[in-house]
């Protein structure tokens, strides 16, 4: 497969806003288009961003026309999930994958967007950014500033800057170079077995979650290792596993670090864990498809953009 690399963005550049999982939260949009306005872009938004239908945001056909609206849209250079919840998984067979090959643009989100972002990466070689929300932009229902790493990782995603982060705990030693492919795992695994499920050899596998109990992250795991992601690999991330806590045998089930323990010992590749990605306010932003270097030894990723 021949991976797409987005064009980086420039001061002045349009941003078009979906909303293609779960209804928006109110005060997110006002609060996340004056981040990106603070930032130097200009925001669209899509036309039925505000729909809501049950669980999702507005029907599917309406979610996938406002993400293909904005691809044909030539104003437009990316496209950002307002949030997450539910649904980008039902939208993949409506988008247009020639088109979007055609016209590929920088495409950022999080949580439930890891559907629609493993479907591009599948069906088009798109490399995405995952890590962000217009939900970074509110806290307790207000404004907030958007927490420094989030910051900075974003910015550097959307401008293709060179970034390293040197957090997490190293499970296994080593250094390796491989393209990051992985996010939420519960879309991981609805993924797997349709036409958009990725090619995982020789990747470097990331993965968190959140508000799972502790043996619930622990059939994911043995799920993903029974269809055998763990074994074509080359690294994994292990990502914040947020508020994963046992709620009616706390003392007899442990907790998640004891699950991610032992699945991580059983892996020959290098290995981090507890690192800074996932549902909790400080995490960083992550190029999903990119090439990037996992230095287990010295607890580093670093991003670049040659490659």
């Amino acid at each position: 497969m021949s991976y797409i690399h987005p064009k980086p963005l420039e001061k002045g550049d349009t941003i078009g806003l979906i909303t293609p999982s779960s209804p928006m939260i109110p005060g997110r949009l006002e609060a996340g288009a004056a981040y990106l306005e603070q930032k130097g872009f200009k925001i669209k938004l899509g036309k039925h961003i505000k729909n809501s239908n049950r669980f999702l945001a507005g029907n599917d056909k309406e979610r996938a026309q406002d993400i293909m609206d904005f691809f044909i849209d030539t104003e437009v250079k990316a496209i950002i999930a307002t949030g997450g919840g539910y649904g980008t998984q039902r939208i993949l067979p409506l988008l247009d994958y020639d088109i979007i090959r055609q016209h590929p643009k920088i495409v950022v989100g999080f949580s439930d967007t890891t559907g629609l972002q493993l479907g591009l990466l599948t069906k088009t070689g798109l490399i995405s950014y995952s890590g962000f929300l217009l939900a970074d932009t509110i806290k307790d229902d207000v404004p907030c500033q958007v927490e420094p790493l989030i910051d900075k990782t974003l910015m550097s995603c959307l401008q293709a800057i060179p970034y390293s982060i040197t957090e997490g705990v190293t499970v296994n030693p080593g250094k390796v170079e491989g393209r990051l492919i992985g996010g939420n795992s519960d879309l991981i695994v609805a993924l797997h077995g349709t036409p958009y499920q990725p090619d995982y050899r020789g990747c470097i596998f990331l993965v968190e979650e959140v508000r799972l109990e502790p043996y619930k992250v622990d059939a994911m795991l043995s799920h993903l290792a029974l269809i055998g992601i763990f074994d074509q690999v080359a690294g994994v991330i292990f990502g914040k596993f947020e508020d994963c806590i046992a709620r009616r045998f706390p003392e007899r089930d442990g907790t998640v670090d004891h699950v991610i323990d032992e699945w991580s010992s059983r892996l020959s590749v290098p290995c981090l864990k507890n690192f800074p990605y996932g549902h909790q306010q400080r995490r960083c932003v992550l190029p999903i498809g990119q090439t990037i270097i996992l230095d287990a030894d010295n607890h580093t990723v670093s991003v670049s953009w040659d490659k």
